[in-house]
């Protein structure tokens, strides 16, 4: 029998918004040329990505690694598993095997992304803070990764997408959960979670650093 289980903490489910606010966020100044406020939102989504990693190691179980990151014949068999309709695909927690892969696929993509943003110039006034360590060239060269690789960021989002739909017309809706915190699930494999203020006050930490090392200024200059 199932029963409505915390499956989500409060850390998780904000930093899975805040993610995509930022993302929208940096898109829009980027392309708009608000720079200072692209190097603002890149600084705080750095923050964020930086704590959902460190998360990923001491958080909920649902947010840790090794509770969601599976072997590829464990994505496989999963995938089979929809398709066979002899078989009901087995209940997870968090993330099924093929999303912990989309999870993983977003974390490396916002990686790339903003560490390259940190080296990228735009060839007027703006550039990253460690553009001046590396050559021109090699400046140019991750500004081109930087760009090349927010497309693929945007496909990933289309992919994420597309499989919130295609879950929602199989009936399993994956975006309550995500603002509630609260899924649907067999007593016997709920979940522990971990208070998710820890996660913020972890996020306050790595902020505060990366303020005072490298978005001083320009926080200073916006507000």
């Amino acid at each position: 029998m199932n029963v409505s289980t915390r499956t989500w903490d409060g850390f998780v489910r904000g930093y899975h918004w805040l993610q995509a606010c930022s993302v929208a966020g940096l898109w829009y100044t980027g392309t708009e040329g608000l720079m200072d406020w692209h190097f603002a939102l890149a600084y705080f989504l750095f923050a964020l990505l930086l704590t959902r990693l460190v998360w990923g190691l001491v958080g909920s179980e649902t947010a840790q690694f090794r509770h969601f990151v599976r072997s590829p014949k464990a994505v496989i068999h999963y995938l089979t598993s929809l398709h066979n309709k002899h078989s009901q695909p087995a209940q997870h927690p968090g993330h099924n095997p093929a999303g912990g892969y989309m999870v993983l696929c977003f974390f490396a993509l916002l990686s790339i992304q903003l560490i390259s943003g940190l080296f990228a110039n735009d060839d007027i006034i703006s550039e990253g803070p460690f553009a001046m360590y590396v050559s021109g060239e090699t400046s140019s060269l991750l500004t081109e990764i930087h760009a090349i690789n927010f497309n693929l960021i945007l496909a990933a989002i289309g992919l994420h997408l597309f499989a919130i739909i295609v879950y929602l017309l199989g009936k399993e809706n994956l975006i309550k959960p995500m603002i509630s915190g609260n899924k649907s699930l067999p007593a016997s494999i709920a979940p522990r979670i971990t208070n998710g203020l820890i996660g913020w006050l972890i996020f306050a930490m790595i902020g505060g650093m990366i303020y005072i090392y490298f978005a001083q200024e320009i926080v200073s200059y916006l507000f």
